[in-house]
């Protein structure tokens, strides 16, 4: 599955907004958690379900008030979706990090998992 990391908007509620594409389950997901330890305290679980969630703009609706939105999120996750079906694995679980503005290049990822 893919997964697409967002800027929250509140990192006291939600340090962790993550979206992204089942392709085993055929439909996005949405987690949106603040990290407490070993458990993470989850605000928002959805797309569990074989097609809860097929449409790319239903899992950006959920998460909206608990991240950044990027103009770029939408067509990134659309891509997910309509290509899952050619994706290597490799390229089927994919790891994207998002400022409030857009995708950030795999070399910062990184330099920031590293600070």
């Amino acid at each position: 599955m893919t997964q697409h990391f967002l800027t929250p908007k509140n990192p006291e509620t939600a340090d962790v907004v993550m979206i992204g594409h089942d392709r085993m389950l055929s439909t996005f997901f949405a987690q949106v958690y603040k990290e407490t330890g070993d458990d993470p305290n989850f605000v928002l679980w959805e797309g569990c379900a074989r097609g809860q969630l097929p449409y790319a703009d239903q899992v950006i609706d959920l998460v909206r008030d608990h991240a950044h939105i990027p103009d770029e999120l939408w067509e990134a996750l659309d891509d997910d979706r309509a290509c899952a079906p050619l994706r290597t694995p490799e390229e089927a679980n994919a790891v994207t990090r998002w400022s409030a503005t857009g995708r950030v290049e795999p070399e910062h990822q990184a330099d920031s998992a590293n600070a």
